[in-house]
């Protein structure tokens, strides 16, 4: 009876030995994907924000027309609706005519220091932290050289029913930091656009 004892003493002990070794050995496992989970969440939030902003934007642009303070008003809703990213994290908003059928963001736009003409305004997060309508002219004055929205002017847009109204669209990059830090590199890039027809004048 002893002996019996003993054995499954023994057979026990080992289990909790085994036991032991199973758990060191999954527990990494196991943490890394509750952080990957953690991050990967945060990162998909971020990514429902940007797209909702972009969304924004050109709903007001669109409905803007060819209004001298269009641009302003634009930013105006980006920054209401990405109030909950740091401002540090915006990399640049574009505002740019579609010329092409999928509404894509011209690649110039994408890299360009301040806005191509013709084209696109390009915009700082400085820039949408510190907005003014004074920077953008009055209602009904011409778009100067010093105006951030000169490059792409309001006024030049096309907004006659008849003729063919244009397409603006809205485009941002974010960048997104680990919180954790514990994956390779500094975080993800999260890029997203909307294109919308601007509201024609009968």
């Amino acid at each position: 009876m002893r002996l019996l004892w003993r054995l499954r003493a023994r057979r026990r002990a080992g289990d909790r030995g085994a036991a032991l070794v199973e758990m060191i050995l999954f527990t990494p496992i196991l943490v890394t994907i509750a952080i990957g989970i953690l991050e990967y969440g945060l990162a998909w939030r971020d990514s429902i924000t940007v797209s909702s902003t972009t969304r924004a934007g050109a709903r007001v642009g669109s409905n803007a027309g060819n209004d001298r303070l269009a641009d302003y008003n634009t930013l105006l809703a980006v920054q209401a609706a990405v109030a909950s990213i740091p401002n540090a994290q915006i990399q640049r908003v574009v505002i740019y005519r579609s010329t092409t059928t999928d509404g894509k963001v011209p690649t110039q736009c994408t890299t360009a220091a301040s806005g191509v003409p013709g084209l696109c305004n390009v915009y700082s997060a400085a820039q949408i932290a510190a907005l003014t309508p004074g920077q953008f002219g009055t209602i009904g004055s011409t778009c100067s050289g010093s105006s951030p929205d000169a490059s792409w002017c309001p006024l030049n847009r096309q907004a006659q029913q008849a003729i063919g109204a244009d397409y603006l669209g809205v485009w941002i990059s974010v960048s997104h930091p680990w919180v954790t830090r514990i994956f390779p590199g500094s975080g993800l890039t999260i890029r997203d656009s909307a294109v919308m027809r601007l509201e024609p004048s009968v």
